[in-house]
């Protein structure tokens, strides 16, 4: 099982965000306000029930190309790059494929799929190019998704709907605006807070003492 966002140490550390962050705004579980800028640049943890997200910056142009999509709902199996993936048919439709390929990106070497069932066990019902959809064997879960747009890449699984008694929770940052949120309320947060005024002045206790 997954620790919540924010419990690792590190620039997503809750406890870190919570006490140097300058809150423009917060009220009792949530808010968003002031901190570095690009460290990351873009940087996301999610838990929303049985939700788990995360997302990064990563280069613009890598070896899985400038962007692609993968993802995987109950047997419907839908995956996209550009440019096209190498191997991947021109055109394919009711699992008949033509054309050849023209493809020249990877497939992400550490992405949480396998390439062989993505590609080669889906039964594509369309494929053009660069992306398709199809029907899969029901062997890969039921949800889970991957992406990569430019600069960032994220990913998205299912997990327990409750961890250490807490249903939401995510940390992030965007440029030099972070964000904070936790339900039920992480103990140590600002509780209320107005243009960098917070009510509670206190360090946080930690991202997942639980009161008792």
């Amino acid at each position: 099982m997954a620790p919540l966002p924010g419990s690792s140490e590190g620039s997503l550390s809750r406890k870190k965000i919570i006490d140097e962050t300058k809150w423009i705004v917060y009220c009792c579980c949530e808010g968003w306000g002031l901190g570095p800028f690009g460290d990351p640049l873009v940087g996301v943890e999610s838990k929303q029930l049985c939700l788990r997200s995360s997302v990064q910056t990563t280069d613009i142009m890598a070896d899985d190309g400038l962007c692609n999509q993968i993802s995987i709902m109950f047997c419907i199996t839908q995956q996209c790059q550009l440019p096209p993936l190498e191997n991947a048919p021109v055109c394919a439709c009711f699992n008949k494929k033509f054309g050849g390929s023209v493809g020249k990106s990877k497939f992400f070497e550490k992405s949480m799929f396998d390439q062989g069932k993505i590609m080669d066990d889906t039964f594509w019902i369309m494929y053009f190019l660069c992306e398709g959809c199809g029907i899969n064997k029901m062997d890969q879960g039921l949800y889970s998704a991957e992406f990569k747009e430019l600069c960032c890449r994220g990913s998205t699984n299912i997990e327990a709907p409750v961890i250490d008694g807490v249903l939401c929770s995510s940390v992030g940052t965007e440029l030099c605006i972070w964000s904070e949120c936790q339900m039920p309320p992480a103990p140590g947060n600002p509780k209320i807070a107005l243009c960098t005024w917070r009510l509670n002045k206190e360090p946080c206790g930690g991202p997942t003492q639980m009161e008792m």
